[in-house]
């Protein structure tokens, strides 16, 4: 899955408040509205702010993406680091040893 800047498709810094992540998915929307706009891709720029203002205007769902970035939503795969060990001792699972 590739890595989707939100704040770079609104056009917004990373401490943009509320207002702020409105007033940009605003124009943006009216800029590429698949209905008005001329612009070659206006439907998939479209369909990446819409993405985008989901996520950035939900306080819980735009920390949960700052901490996490393209891999923030539940479901999609998690890739762990190179070293990375897991561990749940209460249950006897270990998947280095198998289960």
């Amino acid at each position: 899955m590739e890595y989707k800047d939100y704040y770079r498709i609104l056009g917004i810094d990373r401490g943009a408040n509320k207002a702020a992540v409105k007033r940009a998915y605003q124009k943006m929307a009216r800029k590429y509205h698949p209905d008005v706009s001329q612009e070659k891709d206006a439907e998939m720029h479209f369909k990446e702010i819409n993405e985008a203002y989901q996520v950035l205007r939900d306080p819980k769902a735009r920390k949960a993406y700052d901490q996490l970035g393209s891999g923030w939503h539940q479901g999609q795969e998690f890739q762990p680091p190179p070293g990375w060990h897991f561990e749940f001792s209460q249950a006897g699972f270990d998947p280095q040893q198998g289960g």
